[in-house]
């Protein structure tokens, strides 16, 4: 099985996360699985988690379905998610800051390691639904680690949309659509 790809992306706030759970569920005709890869390290996290969670259960209420969360804060090639599965993956940044900065991420690798991750999911999933941030237009200064990092994300988003059927920025809610109309 080869899974069907959509890149969605947006700024902090922009409405991207509500849109992928609401374009997936209306597409899933698996088990709908939500990959997190936030790292529970501080209050801030514990927060975004709470509020991630909540508007799951929001969604996936009105769909009438409910999300199987998995966990996943590096190595999602290794995630449990079984043939057919409908995969949102939130989010490509979270990922690739555990991959590059956490003890057991893969640190230089990590680019290499996400993507080798994405197919293996890709391989079992209908469906992959992929949720990152849009941070290359703010204009900042960045230490030469930020750097690093915001030149990861772009070739990982770059990667990824070139594979993608669909790449959507959601912008104040709206979506704006890259390569694919609609759904």
């Amino acid at each position: 099985m080869r899974g069907r790809l959509i890149l969605v992306t947006g700024g902090s706030g922009s409405g991207k996360s509500a849109f992928a759970e609401r374009t997936l569920l209306s597409l899933v005709e698996g088990r709908p699985v939500y990959l997190a890869t936030m790292d529970q390290r501080d209050d801030e996290s514990l927060r975004r988690i709470a509020r991630h969670r909540d508007m799951r259960q929001r969604h996936g209420a009105a769909a009438g379905k409910s999300f199987v969360t998995v966990e996943r804060p590096v190595d999602i090639g290794g995630a449990a998610v079984e043939p057919g599965d409908c995969v949102l993956l939130e989010d490509l940044g979270n990922l690739l800051s555990n991959e590059i900065w956490s003890p057991t991420g893969a640190g230089e690798q990590a680019e290499t390691t996400i993507l080798s991750g994405i197919n293996a999911i890709l391989d079992r999933a209908a469906l992959l639904v992929v949720v990152s941030n849009e941070i290359f237009s703010d204009g900042a200064e960045w230490t030469d680690d930020m750097a690093r990092y915001v030149q990861s994300l772009g070739r990982l988003h770059q990667a990824l949309a070139d594979r993608a059927e669909t790449v959507v920025e959601v912008v104040c809610g709206i979506p704006v659509y890259h390569k694919g109309g609609g759904r």
